[in-house]
């Protein structure tokens, strides 16, 4: 099998499906799985209310997600070439609709249940789609690519946000998630078109459970410059997921808004980071300077969780959505740039970018590990959702630390 090239996509053949619908297929994929992933967060007090649990409970929800990641993205990380990166997308999509028919069950245990599975889908879908971009994308677009590609998070919490909490008023919020799982199948059968010629590259030799399930980490930190690019990300990717995760608790509780007032909030939020996505992917093709461009959203990512310190009852409308529209934008631009600069680095080092791709993934899944994590936590010791607010400060500094150097040095 030839490993994917950061220098020479894939030479189009007679007849082949267009760089277009691999996209549009992959952005598809990733929208439904992204708001499957994002609806229990946007109805947690709905949902907290009705086991008598406490919403801010929620933060565990995704830790669990971590950790069904964490194993794909470990043991498994060699089936993107064993069977192929569509073949892969698409199983990974098909445990988070499995995932979400699993919540419907009247048990908040099959809460915990659902997490695993979207996180064993998310530890396969990851990988998947990266390999199929890094394969069949031209070098000099690749950064805004990559960036398109990954709108799909937010687009898919903008779905969750105004969707889910609608249909939860209307009919219950089960059936927020049966429309979930319904959405996420049909992007299986869409990406059931490629299949032939995106995963031509498969390798049947290759091992199912790998042999060597840290080679990926390995990979990454031994790269210096991947190594700090890969730290700033999971720093990002910690404060994006407690931003994602605690939105619709945070004004619910603390603002007094509605679930669905709530809701329109946690849209905002995910507006910013999908143009937050496609600016910076584009900024960081147009200056040729994926770090610069990184290091500065870390300077403005900073500022905003210090004043968050400073959220309280009786913020006006206007100054909630301002900064909730800045977290959003600051926590969420990040991360097609720094999935394609991963891959650049690697290949550049002379690594092979599948693999630096897939230990990429578990820095990053470490760091929307320990975020949430920590989130709970601070705000169980405080009981202050300011205080979780603005210790999402320490992320965004190491964040603007380690890309510095990178931008300073190169490595």
């Amino acid at each position: 099998m030839s490993e994917v090239s950061a220098s020479a996509p894939a030479l189009p053949r007679p007849g082949e499906i267009s760089l277009v619908f691999l996209v549009g297929a992959l952005l598809t994929g990733h929208i439904m799985s992204s708001m499957a992933l994002l609806v229990l967060p946007a109805l947690a007090p709905e949902v907290a209310r009705e086991y008598s649990i406490d919403a801010s409970l929620i933060g565990y929800f995704i830790v669990l997600v971590c950790a069904g990641q964490l194993v794909t993205l470990t043991l498994f990380s060699s089936v993107t070439r064993r069977f192929g990166a569509c073949r892969i997308n698409q199983a990974g999509h098909s445990c988070v609709a499995a995932a979400m028919l699993s919540m419907m069950l009247p048990s908040p245990a099959f809460l915990a249940v659902g997490a695993l599975l979207i996180g064993f889908g998310y530890g396969l879908i990851g990988p998947s789609f990266s390999h199929l971009l890094m394969r069949f994308s031209p070098p000099e677009r690749r950064n805004l690519i990559f960036s398109l590609q990954q709108t799909g998070v937010p687009i898919g919490g903008i779905a969750a946000a105004l969707v889910a909490p609608a249909v939860a008023l209307a009919f219950g919020w089960r059936w927020s998630l049966l429309l979930s799982a319904v959405l996420v199948s049909c992007a299986v059968v869409m990406m059931q078109r490629g299949r032939r010629r995106w995963d031509d590259d498969r390798d049947a030799s290759v091992r199912i459970v790998s042999q060597q399930p840290f080679a990926n980490i390995r990979l990454v930190w031994r790269i210096v410059p991947l190594r700090r690019v890969a730290l700033a990300g999971a720093a990002f990717c910690a404060a994006q997921f407690c931003i994602g995760a605690y939105t619709v608790v945070v004004c619910v509780q603390v603002f007094g808004l509605s679930l669905l007032a709530a809701g329109a909030v946690l849209t905002v939020v995910q507006v910013s980071s999908a143009l937050g996505r496609v600016i910076l992917g584009w900024l960081c093709d147009a200056l040729g300077n994926t770090a610069r461009v990184l290091t500065f959203n870390a300077m403005v990512m900073l500022a905003t969780c210090i004043a968050s310190y400073w959220i309280a009852p009786g913020w006006p409308l206007w100054a909630i959505y301002g900064l909730f529209a800045l977290h959003g934008f600051t926590t969420g631009a990040w991360a097609g740039a720094v999935l394609a600069e991963a891959g650049r680095l690697a290949t550049g080092a002379g690594g092979p970018a599948s693999l630096a791709l897939s230990g990429m993934f578990v820095y990053l899944n470490a760091g929307k590990l320990l975020g949430p994590l920590v989130f709970a936590n601070i705000y169980l010791f405080t009981q202050s959702y300011a205080w979780g607010f603005a210790s999402l400060a320490f992320p965004a500094a190491l964040a603007w630390v380690w890309l510095s150097k990178v931008n300073a040095s190169g490595r």
